[in-house]
């Protein structure tokens, strides 16, 4: 989804944008500690405990702006949020710090660490450079699934290059990685071995962190974990994750991203629909609970692997409530431990010692 961008072009943009959060009580930039992405990542992997991040869209429908509310996300908070950019809308509005994803990203920023997203489309080297000067902590550079026909940046590696040459260490670079290729560009088949070394080259040029892209076969996202750090590329990796609400979700991104579910899987889901087609009247739509429970099994898959990722990040579409019910499963499951459980237990043992 952050490889990517959402088209956005026939909606209208607001005269002005006012952020719709409700943040949580002692949800505050105090001892917020680390806000760049990439070493906050390292951070919360070297603890060997599972974390999330949270990708959000400025405005949904119509220019409404995005209302998110992280009481909802309580008792453990997302680790960091991160804004998608909509090249289509975004590219031309000036100056820069009034795009709505960007006024979103500093409004966030005041509490938690947050992600802008920036893509290539249309950008040029002044533009990046404004960019740069709003001093985010963290930027997530992106070539996108649009180029114009004489873009300055025709891929996202002299985006790096740039933002590194010029922030040094006082910004986090994230880029994204691809388990299966570079789908949405019709690559087929897909060489490996050259992806590969195009994600070495961002690395290599200031890139410290991979989100991966939309993956529904966890042996495939743990394959290319494998291959990265064959390849010698040792920055932290968050896997990223979408579970769809609805079927209809899931055919905007599979047009969107090139990414399919495998053939069992799509047959699985194609009987699901069928069998609720027929019976709407008398059950509760079933599509959301499959892929809750396909994004459980994948988060399962990749821990088990035992790689050392424990990191995840969702891609909402703005729908969070999939998202907060992958939580509970895995709350439900004792894999994903809560600031509360984790004090008990450690308690508990404790009075066992004595």
């Amino acid at each position: 989804m952050h490889a990517i961008e959402v088209s956005a072009g026939a909606a209208p943009r607001p005269t002005s944008y006012l952020p719709c959060v409700t943040f949580a009580p002692g949800q505050n930039a105090t001892g917020m500690g680390e806000q760049r992405i990439g070493p906050l990542v390292a951070e919360r992997t070297a603890q060997s405990r599972i974390f999330y991040g949270l990708e959000v869209m400025a405005s949904g429908p119509g220019g409404r702006p995005t209302c998110l509310d992280f009481n909802h996300f309580l008792p453990l908070l997302p680790t960091f949020v991160s804004v998608v950019w909509l090249g289509q809308r975004y590219w031309d509005v000036d100056p820069i710090g009034q795009v709505e994803s960007l006024q979103l990203a500093q409004h966030l920023a005041t509490h938690i660490p947050v992600l802008p997203h920036l893509s290539a489309y249309r950008l040029e080297k002044e533009r990046l450079d404004q960019f740069l000067a709003l001093n985010f902590s963290s930027l997530l550079a992106v070539r996108g699934d649009l180029v114009h026909e004489g873009q300055e940046f025709g891929f996202s590696q002299p985006m790096v290059e740039q933002s590194r040459s010029q922030r040094g260490e006082r910004i986090s670079i994230c880029v994204p990685g691809y388990p299966e290729g570079y789908t949405s560009l019709g690559d087929v088949p897909q060489n490996s071995a050259r992806n590969m070394e195009y994600l070495k080259a961002k690395v290599a040029a200031g890139a410290d962190c991979i989100i991966t892209q939309i993956c529904y076969r966890p042996e495939v996202i743990v394959q290319f974990i494998k291959d990265c750090r064959a390849a010698g590329i040792t920055v932290p990796i968050v896997v990223g994750l979408m579970t769809h609400e609805s079927f209809r979700t899931y055919s905007v991104m599979e047009k969107i991203a090139g990414v399919h579910l495998p053939t069992e899987l799509r047959q699985e889901l194609d009987q699901l629909r069928s069998h609720h087609k027929a019976n709407s009247k008398s059950e509760p739509n079933p599509i959301s609970r499959y892929f809750v429970n396909l994004t459980v099994r994948i988060v399962r898959h990749i821990l088990d692997a035992d790689l050392g990722i424990w990191g995840f990040h969702f891609f909402t579409l703005n729908h969070f409530k999939p998202v907060q019910a992958v939580l509970q499963e895995l709350r439900d499951l004792d894999i994903l431990i809560d600031p509360e459980q984790e004090e008990k237990q450690h308690e508990t043992k404790m009075y066992r010692v004595l």
